[in-house]
């Protein structure tokens, strides 16, 4: 089919909310029949409600065929808004709860394990004590995990590390510091009493570094590749921040971490930084939110708090600031 434009009132009058459940459950089952158990209906009711979602909209949304259903580049769009519009309702629902309990607002925010050690409280701590009513839930985890999260609408925000790739699409970005990386250990390794130390002399050093397939980790090791002709030998891959702190108190080892984390951890002693210069190596860390998307009060209110704090932090700015759009 062609496409065939509606004006907006009869397309929004002709829409159901099952067909949007339809729409999504077909985008993670990618089967009719497997859809419409899901959702409690027939498989003709499905069918029919999927003709007169196809025929209202006036284009093909799945390509059939014995091994499932594929969507089409419309369908594509269409379960990514379908996925945004259940993923708003669910927010509303929260917020409306929120505010039926007392709560003057929430806020989700999707944070990294090195993003999230000293801003993201800070903010959060800011956030309350003006709003103290507002119900905050943080989420931590790796990139792509946050990314896709926040296209679906589960989270307002990631304040996380730009990697870019195609879980970036239609998202916004403001860049707000660069925190750059240290080479660290703990309290008892013997490099401590170094004054002076380079990449050549690390190689046979036991190190804690991320997965072989992370954009840090392959930065890295081109580093080490120029300045000591060879990576690093013995590597314990982990992401893990507490496992990684334990492990540099258990052994010899050596790990890259963040300077947000080294300030956080080194007045405990639990990490020392090393006097190894890695040259090149920052983190931009961005602000990172879906495009067009209307905020809420609160989180307005905890944007402000981030740029603000950013910007009184010691931080390292981006060469280039400000939003733009990731596609």
């Amino acid at each position: 089919m062609a496409p065939s434009p509606h004006p907006h009132w009869l397309l929004r009058s002709r829409l159901k909310m099952r067909q949007i459940l339809l729409l999504a459950t077909l985008g993670d089952l990618g089967n009719l029949r497997r859809a419409a158990a899901q959702l409690g209906m027939t498989q003709p009711a499905a069918t029919k409600l999927l003709h007169e979602l196809e025929s209202a909209m006036g284009v093909s949304l799945f390509e059939r065929s014995r091994r499932g259903m594929t969507p089409t580049l419309y369908g594509d769009a269409m379960i990514r808004h379908a996925r945004g519009l259940l993923a708003d309702l669910d927010a509303a629902r929260d917020e409306l709860d929120a505010l039926a309990a007392g709560a003057a607002g929430t806020l989700t925010v999707g944070t990294m394990t090195s993003t999230s050690s000293e801003l993201v409280p800070r903010a959060v701590a800011a956030l309350l004590e003006r709003h103290p009513g507002v119900r905050v839930s943080l989420v931590e985890g790796v990139h792509d995990m946050l990314m896709a999260a926040l296209a679906r609408g589960e989270l307002d925000l990631v304040l996380g590390r730009v990697m870019g790739g195609a879980a970036m699409d239609d998202l916004d970005l403001e860049l707000l510091y660069e925190d750059e990386f240290l080479v660290v250990c703990g309290s008892r390794h013997p490099l401590l009493k170094a004054r002076e130390i380079r990449l050549a002399d690390l190689t046979d050093q036991r190190w804690i570094l991320p997965h072989a397939s992370a954009p840090l980790r392959q930065r890295l090791d081109i580093l080490f590749m120029e300045q000591a002709g060879a990576r690093p030998r013995h590597a314990v891959e982990s992401v893990s921040l507490l496992t990684n702190l334990a492990l540099l108190q258990e052994s010899a080892t050596l790990a890259v971490m963040p300077a947000d984390i080294v300030r956080q951890f080194s007045g405990s002693g639990l990490v020392r930084a090393l006097p190894v210069s890695l040259p090149g190596l920052f983190g931009p860390v961005a602000l990172i939110t879906r495009a067009e998307r209307r905020r809420s009060p609160v989180v307005e209110a905890f944007i402000d708090d981030l740029r603000r704090l950013a910007a009184r932090s010691d931080r390292r700015l981006p060469q280039t600031t400000g939003r733009r759009r990731a596609r």
